[in-house]
């Protein structure tokens, strides 16, 4: 194991490890003998959410759980990733390059292929912020989407906000809201849920630090 990071949670500390020396999370795909990052097995969304295992490490969860999302998700109160422990999830958002850096890029070389789930939470690779939704228990309820598989969130306990490693302020928050906010209006609005949906903005803006 690297002696990259100083505060690897045990867990994590168990997991393998990249070129650069970052840990490689238990969700990730592999082919051919190497990871590609930040690629989903789809076959580990079902196995991880029927044995509550976390999606980071791959251990078993405990009562609190944290789950990362962007704005987007957060918007919309669902989630197409199960959550992970609440050290698992915070050292990510701190140290994972596809979410502390809105910019950073991954390949999608295997993206469509079969056995891989699409690189699902988009919104908190490119919004500037991801949150960390946490939660007791089970904390969502799983549902349908088209052909894909979402997590219906229960209301948080807590909710932290991240950007470029760090607690993001109040105006990094709002800001990432407000990069979401038109796709999902649009929807909204066509769907006659214009009001609702402006309704949960305020109510996730109450949550950004002062």
């Amino acid at each position: 194991m690297t002696a990259r990071f100083s505060n690897l949670p045990k867990r994590v500390e168990r997991l393998p490890t990249d070129r650069r020396g970052f840990p490689i999370p238990w969700f990730v795909a592999w082919r051919d003998g190497q990871p590609h990052l930040p690629v989903i097995d789809a076959a580990k969304l079902g196995v991880a959410w029927n044995e509550d295992l976390c999606w980071v490490c791959g251990d078993k969860l405990g009562a609190k759980r944290g789950w990362v999302l962007g704005p987007m998700s957060a918007l919309e109160g669902a989630t197409p990733e199960p959550p992970s422990h609440y050290d698992c999830a915070r050292f990510s958002v701190c140290h994972c390059p596809h979410l502390s850096t809105p910019a950073a890029s991954f390949s999608a070389k295997y993206a469509d292929a079969q056995g891989y789930a699409p690189q699902a939470n988009i919104s908190k690779l490119r919004s500037g912020a991801t949150a960390i939704w946490i939660t007791r228990g089970r904390g969502a309820t799983p549902f349908r989407a088209g052909r894909g598989l979402l997590f219906g969130l229960d209301g948080p306990e807590r909710l932290e906000w991240y950007a470029g490693g760090r607690p993001a302020t109040g105006t990094e928050v709002r800001e990432a809201i407000a990069v979401a906010w038109p796709t999902l209006q649009q929807a909204a609005e066509l769907e006659g849920r214009g009001a609702e949906l402006a309704a949960r903005r305020a109510w996730l803006e109450g949550w950004a630090p002062r």
